[in-house]
């Protein structure tokens, strides 16, 4: 190996000594009778073998540049950032473009790395940030597209032109790339800006608003199809509008998320919206103030035959929870495929002795049922419990019998 690396060092300072003569000499008057077309033809074959020789040594002395480029190139996908690359060159896949010449052509070269983009509209340096932008989005080619914004709370229209653009995003730069758009998370958008974005981004398959912020919506949106769309987060930290869900069609969602709704979402329109999408296999809600009655939420739920898995979040223990566990013992016909349930309560409250035996009966009806047909294998009830406090014993025998037959089951304090 270092003979090799002499012999070939010997050759590569030859040929630096050839090109550098052939500079020096390209006034003379030898020179000018030699063909031009034949001086730069000998020049382009000693510049081909200089690059030739120095990627030889570049293996020598380094030599993790001699694996693979596919294998280079997955081990560089398992660089990224879990959530999401943003244009940083402190971090991959931009700053795997700065280790070395070979590793710039790898990065630029693979447009999987480039695929997914989170940007934070918080100030800074916007023209710079747009150009990162385009080149980052040139660079991911035809490959599907990952796309997470943030917004402050406060901004202009991220749509709509407007006088202060060079201090504002713009969904320009985004143009000629919606159609390659697959998953999209947004914080801090409106109502409109929601609707514009699901308008544009035809392809989406799982898409995530959170914090969205009131408005009207444009008078040209009356109907809004996503034929792929199967993962669909709504939040607020207010009350849900259903206005945007008057709109969308989606046939093809299957898991469907709620996240902080003060006021419980559950009006007519929300249930018309479910009708579109028969398909719901899971729900998790969020609620902070205001729940719904037990028509309401019966209601609700029985509008997706499909769902597999419910998950539901409260500040606090309210009758809807036992009333659900209630209807699950007495009939398999209420959410007859539903095999995992999770409630979570997140304020403390004293256990009442009434709500023992709903509990227990409703755990033991569910797994007693066929498999497959109404089988409940995982269960969750989280909830605060003073510190004095114990877990009822006939839950706790429940719990224990049940887990020894094989459900997954857990209630007590969060963990």
């Amino acid at each position: 190996m270092k003979r090799e690396n002499i012999i070939l060092r010997i050759r590569l300072s030859d040929i630096e000594s050839q090109l550098l003569q052939m500079e020096t000499d390209s006034d003379t008057a030898t020179n000018r009778r030699t063909s031009t077309r034949l001086k730069q033809e000998r020049q382009r074959r000693l510049m081909k073998e200089k690059e030739t020789i120095q990627e030889s040594l570049d293996l020598i002395i380094y030599p993790i540049l001699g694996i693979p480029v596919e294998i280079t190139s997955e081990i560089f996908l398992h660089c990224l950032p879990v959530v999401a690359a943003r244009p940083d060159a402190n971090l991959a896949p931009m700053l795997l473009g700065r280790i070395c010449r070979k590793w710039r052509q790898i990065t630029c070269n693979t447009p999987r790395l480039w695929g997914t983009l989170r940007l934070d509209y918080w100030g800074g340096d916007r023209p710079r940030l747009n150009f990162l932008v385009q080149n980052w989005l040139r660079r991911a080619g035809g490959v599907s597209l990952s796309l997470n914004l943030s917004f402050p709370y406060t901004h202009c229209s991220f749509f709509e032109s407007c006088l202060c653009r060079l201090s504002c995003p713009s969904s320009s730069i985004f143009t000629d790339h919606w159609g390659r758009l697959t998953s999209f998370s947004g914080l801090c958008l409106t109502l409109a800006e929601c609707a514009d974005l699901l308008l544009r981004a035809s392809r989406l398959i799982q898409c995530e608003f959170l914090l969205i912020r009131r408005s009207t919506l444009p008078a040209r949106i009356t109907h809004i199809l996503l034929a792929d769309l199967e993962i669909l987060t709504l939040g607020t930290s207010t009350s849900l509008d259903t206005l945007l869900l008057d709109f969308l069609t989606l046939p093809r969602l299957c898991s469907l998320r709620l996240v902080s709704i003060l006021d419980h979402p559950f009006d007519d329109v929300f249930l018309s919206f479910l009708q579109g999408a028969p398909g719901i296999q899971t729900f998790r809600v969020h609620l902070g103030v205001s729940y719904p009655t037990h028509e309401v939420m019966t209601a609700v739920l029985s509008a997706m035959p499909a769902l597999c898995s419910f998950e539901l979040h409260l500040g606090f223990p309210d009758a809807i929870i036992f009333d659900m566990l209630r209807l699950l013992n007495e009939s398999i016909a209420f959410l007859p495929r539903l095999q995992n349930l999770v409630f979570f309560v997140s304020e403390s409250v004293p256990w009442e002795d009434r709500w023992t035996p709903i509990l227990v009966d409703a755990l033991n009806s569910r797994w007693e049922a066929k498999s497959g047909i109404a089988q409940l294998v995982d269960f969750e009830f989280q909830f605060i419990m003073d510190h004095t406090a114990e877990l009822d014993v006939d839950i706790s025998d429940c719990v224990l019998k049940l887990r020894e037959r094989g459900m997954r089951i857990y209630v007590g304090p969060p963990v």
